[in-house]
C-alpha cells in the first residue's frame, strides 16, 4: 500500500500513502499520506471506501495547505569580486583586476568568464576553471 495514490469521491488527488498507522493499545488502524499541498495527514480506515490500483476514501478530504513561510532574502551580488593575486597551479589568475576588467587565463592567455554559480572564473578555451 505504500506509495498508492489516494483520492477523493469525486476523483481528486490527495496524495500518497507513506505509511500504515497502526495504534498501540488499541484503535482503529490508518493510513499517513503525504498530500499535495506537501503536508502529513492521518486517514481512519473506516474512512477508506475501495483499494485497488488506487484509494478511494468515502468522503471528501479538504487539504489545507500549510501557511506560507517568509524566506529570508539575501542580496545577490552581480558583479564578480575583485580577484587578487593567487597560486593554486598552472592555470592560477595573477595580479589585481580593477571592476569592469577580465583577468585572462594564465594557461592560453584568452579572457576568463566568471560563472556566478560556481563563483570561479573559467576558460573556455582550456575548457577548464582557473
Amino acid at each position: 500500500m505504500i506509495g498508492m495514490q489516494v483520492y477523493n469521491p469525486d476523483g481528486t488527488f490527495v496524495g500518497t500513502v507513506q505509511d500504515i498507522a497502526l495504534p498501540l493499545g488499541g484503535g482503529e488502524m490508518g493510513l499517513l499520506i503525504s498530500t499535495r499541498a506537501q503536508t502529513t495527514e492521518t486517514i481512519q480506515w473506516s474512512k477508506i471506501s475501495a483499494v485497488g490500483d488506487i484509494i478511494i476514501l468515502k468522503e471528501k478530504l479538504e487539504i489545507k495547505a500549510p501557511p506560507a513561510e517568509i524566506a529570508p532574502t539575501y542580496p545577490i551580488s552581480t558583479t564578480p569580486p575583485v580577484v587578487k593575486e593567487e597560486r593554486r597551479g598552472l592555470g592560477a589568475i595573477t595580479g589585481i583586476f580593477r571592476k569592469g576588467e577580465k583577468p585572462t587565463c594564465s594557461t592560453c592567455g584568452k579572457p576568463l568568464t566568471y560563472v556566478e554559480q560556481y563563483r570561479r572564473w573559467y576558460c573556455y578555451n582550456c575548457g577548464k576553471y582557473a
